[in-house]
């Protein structure tokens, strides 16, 4: 059976393997931004980001050399800074650790900042042609369809039972030939609503046999997300307005917003005046609320954030504000990496 799948999904692969920027090459470089660009990114939205990411930083050490806040600008729009961040620390280990070469195996490629057991296989697999399997959704996917297999994939259990039946289908396969044809598989045949009538898996597939593919993968339920209550502070004084850069290890680390307060409970944009951070921030200054946004419900992976952006003039800056902000123009703001809920604020400002 094994030998069979390996052999149905390659043949199935040369005649129908998609047409991406970065699939005919094994630079592991390009492999890696590849990667990371496509973790929580569809690929229509990753290809113009990979385009001018490669052409800006075309190796690894202009991308070690690059300042964080430019490429942090670059990666605007796609969500979860986390990974550039971790990238720009990654090129910089490659550079220090590996003598500016990539590593050559996943065990070696997982010390990479970001790199996790995926990204690490992925480029192993494809730059390489080791043997291992990128276990992706797509992946998990195929093979708990194929074995109509009740493992939740979301576990160390699941990944362990999915990555042995992969590798057992690889067989004597090129990994980055089989790895290509999983993925494109996934995602053009066995997807989230399966196309069974045209799987050419289909006569060796147990969820499919019992009328169940819809009941596969399996998941363990997350835990439901945690709710934090935003209230930026969008300070105009003259032509200028204030900013502060994000560097806690939480979201966003590393961008820049408004002036931040944050509380443990949802509250009227008008009752912000009387938190004690407000007082610490405008230190008596006559701080003027001239309106605020429609709330804002921003969601991420773990989290669900509720925000709000209160307009206010000043007439005379706080040394609070002095201290931990920049004093910018208004119309330099897109000069700065934000986060792309402070990104939608100003797309919808008069």
């Amino acid at each position: 059976m094994d030998m069979t799948i390996h052999n149905i999904l390659t043949d199935w692969f040369i005649d129908n393997s998609r047409e991406l920027p970065w699939k005919s090459d094994q630079d592991p470089y390009k492999i890696w931004v590849s990667e990371i660009l496509l973790q929580q990114t569809r690929v229509e939205q990753a290809k113009p980001y990979y385009e001018r990411f490669i052409s800006l930083f075309p190796g690894v050490a202009d991308l070690a050399a690059a300042p964080l806040d430019q490429v942090l600008r670059l990666w605007q729009g796609l969500g979860y800074y986390s990974r550039a961040r971790n990238m720009h620390t990654a090129a910089k280990q490659v550079m220090e650790l590996f003598e500016g070469r990539f590593p050559t195996s996943a065990k070696e490629l997982a010390l990479l900042k970001g790199v996790g057991p995926y990204t690490a296989a992925a480029i192993a697999a494809f730059a390489y042609d080791e043997p291992v399997i990128a276990l992706d959704g797509n992946i998990y996917r195929i093979f708990s369809r194929l074995y109509a297999h009740p493992v939740p994939i979301n576990t160390p259990a699941g990944r362990r039972v999915f990555s042995a039946l992969a590798l057992e289908a690889m067989g004597n396969t090129l990994p980055s030939l089989f790895n290509q044809a999983l993925m494109d598989f996934g995602s053009g045949v066995c997807t989230p609503q399966p196309k069974c009538d045209i799987c050419p898996l289909a006569p060796l597939c147990s969820a499919f046999a019992l009328g169940k593919t819809g009941d596969f993968p399996r998941k363990r339920l997350p835990k439901a997300p945690r709710s934090r209550y935003f209230y930026y502070l969008h300070i105009t004084l003259g032509n200028k307005t204030f900013m502060q850069q994000r560097t806690a290890k939480d979201i966003w680390q590393g961008l820049w917003q408004f002036p931040l307060i944050e509380t443990h409970r949802h509250i009227l944009p008008a009752e912000t005046p009387e938190l004690s951070e407000w007082q610490a921030i405008f230190q008596g200054q006559e701080a003027c609320i001239t309106g605020w946004s429609n709330l804002y419900l921003h969601r991420l992976t773990h989290q669900l954030i509720h925000a709000y952006f209160l307009r206010i003039t000043l007439d005379m800056p706080s040394r609070w504000l002095l201290d931990h902000c920049l004093q910018i123009p208004l119309p330099e703001i897109d000069q700065f990496g934000i986060s792309r809920l402070t990104e939608k604020y100003l797309s919808q400002e008069p």
